[in-house]
């Protein structure tokens, strides 16, 4: 090769290397692209509808006299002859039955503090810890509303804290205290009057502090006949009529009964679902037992039935519920993002893909996605270590680019 030669190909190589530079650094300075970062998260499948309890009670009733006081919490088992309540010639009788309950309960947490063995194997470090994850643990049942809990918890730190105290002598005992409360609970004793009647349970059943008419006309049995018009009449308004102080739930087998949209056919019989309250933390898991009418129509009822009983559960008659039918975890892409490309496989096959554009460097690369999830603004991508597929923690270009990639 002449010089001459050899000279045009040193400056074509040098105007290529030129213009690949300026068109980085061009890119880099005006390509103003917007990324997120691929993340994992978790794509609810769900609906919020209004939901019907419909369990099978029956109303207890009293219609003497005197001020009623329940023994049992609502959503508590009873067995046949168990106390339900006592009734009381005065609210005083009550408060006195209260506070003497109070005070035993306090005494119950002294003697157990100043149990022997409790203060002398006790460390001060090792009580600072069982505190904070007590404290911790108090937190989380803040949370999801548990007051059992949130009861119980209280009283197990107020034991490690008075330990504490014991322990570093900044308490020297509880005896003195011991002795006041003893001798208050003997002196309300002394004013405490036998119940006037005791109200017992006749069968074994789930106890509820009140009755909201519907027990007769709203039963298991009844759910096959209800219909949407039927479903948006029933209010949640729990209050006693006359004579009325509560009702016995036959079992802890019953129905949230719902008008939901199933034009797509997406609820069927024997589907498992979650249900999720508007009132509580709790989460009940049950199976699709009922689709009354057209199954296919936008207005379908149906029937969950559910095997779980507690306090809050019984709270209600009705009251808004998201009906879970699947949760999808996965990568988090922005529908803003998403791409249709042309791919040709190894075998030469040509194929129309959904995916992502990434910034890889100072390039944008495409990303196939393994879509699980399609929700109204997004879609979830199952995590893959597969080539070609979104990755997690790619920087996603949501705007700066156009379908091909420019």
């Amino acid at each position: 090769m002449n010089n001459g030669m050899m000279t045009i190909v040193l400056v074509v190589v040098a105007i290529f290397v030129i213009l690949t530079v300026v068109n980085v650094a061009y890119r880099a300075v005006n390509v103003d692209y917007v990324t997120e970062t691929a993340l994992v998260s978790v794509g609810t499948d769900s609906e919020r509808v209004k939901g019907v309890f419909v369990r099978d009670e029956s109303v207890l009733t009293y219609n003497g006299s005197g001020v009623i006081s329940y023994e049992v919490a609502d959503g508590g088992k009873v067995g046949v002859g168990s106390v339900i309540a006592g009734v009381y010639s005065t609210e005083n009788q009550i408060e006195i039955k209260q506070r003497i309950a109070s005070l035993r309960s306090e005494l119950a947490l002294m003697e157990r503090i100043s149990n022997p063995g409790t203060t002398q194997t006790a460390q001060p470090s090792g009580i600072s810890e069982l505190f904070t994850q007590n404290y911790k643990e108090f937190l989380y049942d803040r949370e999801r509303r548990d007051l059992e809990e949130l009861q119980s918890r209280r009283g197990d730190m107020l034991v490690l804290l008075s330990t504490y105290q014991l322990v570093t002598g900044k308490d020297s005992s509880y005896a003195v205290k011991m002795e006041k409360l003893q001798a208050e609970i003997a002196e309300l004793e002394q004013a405490q009057e036998t119940p006037l009647k005791t109200i017992t349970a006749e069968d074994a059943a789930y106890f509820v502090s009140y009755a909201d008419g519907y027990e007769d006309t709203l039963r298991i049995g009844d759910v096959p006949s209800l219909t949407p018009e039927r479903i948006a009449e029933i209010t949640d308004n729990p209050g006693n009529e006359d004579g009325a102080i509560g009702k016995l739930i036959d079992s802890y087998r019953w129905v949230l009964a719902a008008v939901v949209d199933n034009s797509e056919k997406i609820y069927n019989k024997g589907d498992m679902v979650t249900l999720k309250f508007a009132s509580t933390s709790e989460t009940v898991r049950g199976e699709i037992t009922m689709l009354n009418g057209d199954a296919g129509a936008d207005k379908t009822v149906i029937g969950v039935t559910c095997q779980s009983m507690s306090h809050d559960l019984v709270q209600h008659r009705a009251e808004t519920v998201e009906i879970i039918r699947g949760e999808y975890q996965g990568i988090m892409v922005p529908r803003d993002a998403l791409h249709f490309k042309d791919i040709t496989s190894e075998n030469g096959k040509s194929e129309r893909v959904r995916g992502v554009y990434v910034l890889s460097g100072e390039q944008p690369e495409f990303r196939k996605l393994d879509v699980i999830y399609e929700g109204a603004d997004y879609v979830i991508s199952a995590q893959t270590n597969e080539s070609g597929y979104l990755m997690l923690y790619d920087s996603i270009i949501r705007k700066g680019i156009d379908a091909d990639g420019q």
